[in-house]
């Protein structure tokens, strides 16, 4: 009988292999020239559209093809702002989650086994501080997703920081590209969507969000 264990190694396999399958139809141009097509079917389908987009998102941000926030720019744009903003929030909660416990439960005691002396003080200092530097992780949205949720999986950092720092970590950006679904027609690529301005704010929060372990480690709050 297979475990848990490698059910979900094969559960990610899957992932990979069916987001390398359709990365090829998933871009900004090929959903422009079939928009009509696509909002007449969501129009007649739209639970099943909003199952599908859960379905992709979990897919591709738990994958290393980069098409996550296209995804997420597309749910701006064909369920409008407010619910796109809701379903990308709620979807890429959910992807990383789903991340989060196939790393922990797949992966978890292969790196203890082979690493526990190396990664013992990395180990006690995520546990500590693990909630800012996740958050971090999220804000600044140079690390893939993929990675942080493997990340998080292999660490000691709990599962209710984790669900936080995620939560709060992924609003910004999930915001930003339903905003973008709005302007779609005057975008080309996701790199339109990030003025100058905005990630200048990003750092800023991200650096704020360092400031307790700055503290912490000079014994300024316990």
């Amino acid at each position: 009988m297979i475990n848990v264990k490698n059910w979900l190694i094969i559960l990610l396999v899957l992932i990979i292999i069916l987001s390398l399958y359709s990365a090829d139809f998933i871009t900004l141009d090929n959903v422009k020239n079939n928009e009509k097509y696509i909002r007449y079917f969501i129009s007649n389908n739209y639970f099943f559209s909003v199952v599908m987009f859960f379905a992709s998102c979990i897919l591709f941000i738990n994958s290393p093809i980069p098409l996550a926030a296209v995804l997420k720019v597309l749910g701006g744009f064909f369920f409008g702002f407010y619910l796109g903003a809701f379903y990308n929030i709620a979807a890429t909660l959910a992807a990383c989650l789903i991340g989060f416990l196939i790393s922990r439960y797949s992966f978890n005691k292969i790196f203890k086994n082979r690493y526990s002396d190396k990664l013992d003080s990395i180990g006690n200092e995520i546990e500590k501080n693990g909630f800012y530097y996740f958050l971090s992780l999220r804000l600044v949205m140079v690390v893939p997703y993929f990675l942080i949720n493997i990340l998080g999986g292999i660490s000691r950092i709990s599962f209710k920081k984790y669900l936080l720092s995620t939560l709060i970590g992924v609003t910004p950006a999930s915001l930003i590209y339903a905003n973008g679904g709005n302007q779609l027609d005057h975008i080309h690529s996701i790199k339109d969507l990030f003025s100058f301005d905005i990630l200048v704010s990003l750092i800023i929060v991200v650096v704020i969000t360092l400031i307790p372990v700055f503290l912490k480690k000079n014994n300024v709050i316990k």
